[in-house]
């Protein structure tokens, strides 16, 4: 079975075990969570506030941890990085724990740490996550963290991207009303995101921030092959070709 939850709050109503659930928050923290991993870091351990990423950065050796995320958008006071995925370079994180907190996406997948397996998805690594979850063998969960409890657009048109590339790889299982609805909003924008997250409401407030330079990194669809797989409540890469 495929399913989407396409906002964090239909969640509560499921039960997590036995499935291997993908947390997706493509604007932005999916995307800067796979490009840190991607570009070197020893994995990215998210926590529920900015004093608690604080606080647990200071646990590691100076150096050693990198502390990063945003609350409204912006870096929170003392951290490292905010959001955006350009900031995290293999020369600021390759070798490090990045510490990370976001309004949606850390508190997503804090939620889901009841679930068999745990992995984060966007747009630039939907290919290893459809062939990562293929290989789980087991139900699938798509969870949408979607924006304060409300729906966003680019999340649930990234969740179709992935629940059609399951489909087409395993074509027995039962696919929810949900993940087609998903997979129809996939359709209407295939091969052109970029009018996707020009019609989304929270890409554009990022873009009114000033902050739009990111919206195509978030966009590029298979920038890389790593699936960020939760292991003891860190998130470590795993390359999937």
């Amino acid at each position: 079975m495929i399913d989407v939850a396409f906002t964090l709050e239909e969640v509560s109503r499921q039960r997590l075990t036995g499935l291997s659930v993908v947390v997706i928050d493509v604007v932005r923290a999916s995307t800067t969570i796979v490009t840190a991993l991607a570009h070197g870091a020893r994995g990215v351990l998210p926590v529920a506030t900015p004093e608690d990423a604080l606080a647990r950065a200071r646990a590691w050796p100076a150096g050693e941890a990198v502390v990063g995320g945003e609350r409204g958008g912006s870096p929170p006071p003392g951290f490292d990085c905010g959001n955006s995925p350009a900031e995290y370079t293999p020369e600021r994180v390759a070798g490090r724990t990045v510490v990370f907190t976001t309004t949606n996406g850390t508190r997503a997948l804090l939620a889901v740490e009841g679930a068999r397996r745990v992995a984060v998805g966007g747009f630039v690594n939907a290919r290893a996550v459809v062939a990562w979850l293929v290989r789980q063998g087991s139900d699938v969960l798509l969870v949408c963290a979607g924006e304060s409890g409300r729906f966003c657009l680019e999340d649930a048109a990234c969740a179709g991207v992935l629940a059609d590339g399951f489909r087409a790889a395993r074509p027995e299982a039962f696919v929810s009303d949900s993940a087609r609805a998903a997979g129809l909003l996939h359709a209407h924008y295939a091969g052109d995101l970029g009018a996707m997250l020009d019609d989304a409401a929270w890409a554009q407030m990022l873009v009114a921030q000033g902050r739009g330079a990111d919206l195509p990194l978030c966009a590029a669809l298979d920038a890389f092959d790593v699936v960020p797989v939760a292991r003891d409540r860190v998130l470590v890469g795993e390359r999937v070709h």
